[in-house]
């Protein structure tokens, strides 16, 4: 017959505290931490609900994932914010006025692109859509742009299966230098005058520059993904 194991009555052996008193400090921590991004995210989606009537995102889907519809891809973004910006009117100085501009050449704008994938040789067509979309936090020039439901012009190529690439069309974030690093000035102020006082503060990254590391959860570390990160 087999002994059966009893665990220790009484306090803790010091073989036991040490594990214990482990156990509990990584729990708390592992629960503090889940609070704190829990809170986070509660935060920037009321910023995002805060600041979305004065944004306008674009947003480009490819075919697939295949080198050659990955790269198609980005030749239409480029293809369409060089047509965009070229025609689109000096008057157009507020999102309304871009919107209901995107909205009157929806047409125009799709049978451009659809001349230039087939140019590519690309077997697909595009669709222009304006709707309103999730996007994950994106930091852009030293501001970071929470997460999110924003009105957007979604364009989807193909079967629209492909990753995506996004940027801020209004006020203009989105430029053709591969990554938008630089935001104009122009930009910034004009982001600040309609934004509530105490908004655009908060969309400032005060991130130190070195990199934080959790000790016992390394795979919990933090991170505010880049423009090019889409």
């Amino acid at each position: 017959m087999k002994p059966k194991f009893r665990a220790p009555s009484g306090p803790l052996t010091p073989d036991y505290a040490p594990a214990a008193r482990r156990i509990l400090f990584l729990s708390l921590l592992l629960l503090f931490l889940l609070l704190t991004m829990g809170n986070l995210q509660k935060s920037r989606e009321a910023l995002a609900d805060r600041i979305a009537p004065s944004i306008l995102r674009f947003h480009i889907l490819a075919n697939s994932d295949s080198r050659e519809d990955q790269a198609v891809k980005l030749e239409v973004r480029s293809f369409l914010l060089d047509y965009i910006h070229d025609r689109l009117l000096e008057t157009a100085d507020s999102k309304e006025a871009v919107t209901t501009w995107l909205s009157e050449n929806k047409r125009s704008l799709e049978t451009a692109a659809d001349s230039f994938l087939t140019e590519k040789q690309a077997p697909y067509q595009a669709r222009l859509d304006l709707e309103r979309t999730w996007f994950p936090t994106r930091v852009y020039d030293g501001l970071v742009v929470p997460c999110g439901t924003y009105d957007a012009v979604r364009v989807i190529l193909g079967d629209g299966k492909g990753h995506n690439w996004w940027c801020v069309l209004y006020p203009q974030f989105c430029f053709l230098d591969e990554v938008c690093k630089e935001i104009p000035e122009e930009s910034r102020k004009e982001l600040q005058e309609k934004l509530n006082q105490g908004d655009y503060p908060l969309l400032e990254d005060h991130r130190p520059d070195l990199k934080i590391q959790f000790f016992f959860f390394p795979y919990l570390q933090p991170a505010l993904p880049s423009h090019n990160a889409g």
